[in-house]
């Protein structure tokens, strides 16, 4: 698997269905879900952007976090529950 190939906001539209500008929306306001908004991280190049396979996975992770199963990924510190935090 390439975890490194890039994507434009055009691809991954097309993967989730949606056009490219709501793809912008999401890198830059977040994609809204019932626990809060999830960020599609990117990479700004020149005019557009490019998202990476393993930033994909992340962020569908983070979407489906509310799954019981599921630990949490958050990389910001910010982030923490008090159940993390013990």
């Amino acid at each position: 698997m390439l975890l490194n190939k890039p994507y434009s906001t055009k691809d991954v539209g097309a993967r989730y269905g949606v056009d490219a500008h709501t793809i912008g929306d999401w890198i830059r306001k977040g994609c809204p879900t019932p626990e809060g908004r999830v960020f599609l991280p990117a990479r700004k190049f020149g005019r557009g952007w490019k998202i990476y396979e393993e930033d994909l996975v992340l962020f569908e992770h983070r979407l489906r976090r509310s799954a019981p199963d599921r630990p949490r990924l958050d990389l910001d510190p910010d982030n923490t529950t008090e159940e993390n935090t013990e």
